[in-house]
């Protein structure tokens, strides 16, 4: 561990928004990835009625600075309480840039806490050991995730449907997975999507087999508020089925892909928890990657 005291960092430095442009271009890489089984994508709405690529754009504009905030509390030492006010506020931006439409509650969730980590790691260590900030989330933050998310008794908050699900089926949402450090991201997105590119494929084939490889592992609670737990396992069927009919390495694999995008649609299934692990995915390829802060800009995502 690097021993060098830490700098003052505020949101404005250069770090914390390549920080914030990082998170925000995985983000826009998510949406305008194509194929996506019942999501939204440039050519498709998917299993959505009410939201469109437009609609996660605005979105994702309103999002800035949030990724680079949660950067700036873990390194700054801020506790979970602290991540939340900001989720909180960001989950605000959100609806009122969409009208109430909800496009990425749950990314804001899980890559606030991947951010808020990277603070906190790169504070410790200055670099960053992407495959490691799940366990960093468990360890430091876990207990008090969970805490979180028991209802109490005399509020008044809305009941996600996260929370439907979990007392309805038993499956565990989003805060079990982040108190548990993200198990499906760093033990199958992840690597999935690394092993693909490292096979050859290009990013939009990479990026759908590690989505496709996603929606079969994870207890997708979107997938369950919609459709139950049979919606929940005939969406892993089906994507089990495109894999093994060769998944995006097959000559055909578009064809597969839009034949199995049809089916979730004519199923009225979206699997937005999967998005939004790819959405993390490829947020912590970005950190990978990093050496000085020179990534590409949001500039070449506000077309």
């Amino acid at each position: 561990m690097n021993n060098m005291r830490a700098q003052p960092l505020t949101q404005s430095t250069p770090l914390a928004q390549q920080i914030d442009d990082m998170a925000c271009i995985a983000l826009a890489q998510e949406v305008q990835l194509e194929l996506k089984p019942g999501l939204v994508c440039p050519g498709n709405n998917g299993s959505h009625s009410d939201m469109n690529c437009n609609t996660f754009h605005a979105s994702i504009h309103a999002l800035k600075g949030y990724f680079g905030a949660c950067f700036q509390a873990g390194y700054e030492g801020k506790q979970f309480r602290e991540l939340q006010v900001l989720g909180m506020a960001a989950e605000k931006a959100m609806f009122n840039a969409t009208h109430r439409v909800n496009t990425h509650k749950g990314a804001i969730f899980l890559m606030g806490l991947l951010a808020g980590a990277a603070g906190a790691q790169y504070r410790d260590r200055q670099c960053f050991k992407p495959m490691e900030l799940g366990r960093w989330v468990a360890q430091h933050w876990g207990a008090n995730i969970l805490l979180a998310g028991v209802p109490s008794s005399n509020s008044n908050a809305e009941t996600t449907h996260g929370r439907q699900v979990k007392d309805a089926f038993g499956l565990p949402g989003a805060r079990e997975q982040a108190a548990q450090g993200f198990p499906v991201l760093f033990w199958t997105t992840v690597p999935q999507l690394r092993w693909a590119l490292l096979e050859g494929l290009d990013a939009e084939a990479a990026q759908l087999h590690a989505l496709v490889c996603t929606i079969a592992q994870l207890p997708d609670t979107n997938l369950a508020h919609r459709g139950g737990l049979k919606g929940l396992q005939w969406a892993q069927a089906r994507v089990e089925q495109f894999l093994a009919q060769g998944g995006v390495f097959s000559p055909s694999w578009r064809k597969n892909a839009q034949a199995m995008c049809a089916e979730f649609k004519a199923q009225w299934l979206s699997p937005g928890g999967s998005a939004d692990l790819l959405s993390a995915a490829l947020f912590i390829q970005s950190l990978s990657g990093f050496n000085t802060p020179v990534a590409p800009r949001m500039a070449e995502f506000n077309r």
